[in-house]
């Protein structure tokens, strides 16, 4: 009968182990903050900080686990028979990366809020008296409602870092550019404006 292995050192078992119940969840809780950080034009400059700080802290511990994984003889069967765990923060990275690029995050906050946005905008652009503060208004938080030129502007509230930023409901078409404020076409009457400093 052979002799059992020798259990391996504690800090050997962490560095080939898989991933496991922390580095998983913090992945995807990661994953959501910087999702959320990007759901607004000029971002919530805070979140994504912390954001993009957490995500580097992750690769640091989980690309020299993978390498040490694939280095050691007796870290290999691991890699192979723990392939999802080890799959899964690069997928999630992907997935964010993915829905970053193509501004989904924005697009989908965007679409379940202009409903509400343009209730808002009827309304004030009738004559109604915007309601001061910061509030909600769909999923979007505004500091400002306003009357523009033929339209109304919301301004988002801690969007962005130095610039402003928000959005205009302009059904006679694209507001006038007067700097320092710049206006992109978002979707029908609705712009993105940046208010730089």
């Amino acid at each position: 009968m052979p002799p059992p292995e020798p259990r391996l050192p504690l800090l050997t078992r962490a560095l080939i182990g898989p991933p496991g119940l922390l580095l998983l969840p913090v992945c995807a809780l990661t994953g959501l903050l910087l999702l959320y950080g990007v759901s607004v034009p000029g971002g919530y400059f805070g979140l994504l900080l912390l954001g993009g700080f957490a995500g580097l802290l992750l690769t640091v511990v989980w690309l020299p686990r993978f390498v040490v994984g694939l280095i050691r003889e007796d870290g290999r069967p691991g890699l192979r028979r723990h392939w999802v765990r080890w799959a899964a923060a690069p997928v999630m990275a992907a997935a964010v990366i993915g829905l970053v690029a193509f501004d989904v995050p924005w697009t989908v906050r965007f679409a379940a809020s202009e409903a509400s946005l343009e209730r808002v905008a009827k309304d004030v652009s009738a004559g109604a008296e915007p309601e001061g503060g910061t509030r909600w208004i769909g999923l979007v938080q505004v500091s400002s409602v306003t009357r523009a030129d033929g339209g109304v502007a919301f301004r988002l509230a801690d969007a962005g870092f130095l610039d402003s930023h928000g959005l205009v409901w302009s059904p006679e078409g694209a507001p006038q550019e007067n700097a320092p404020s710049t206006y992109e076409h978002l979707d029908g009457p609705w712009y993105e404006w940046t208010e730089g400093w």
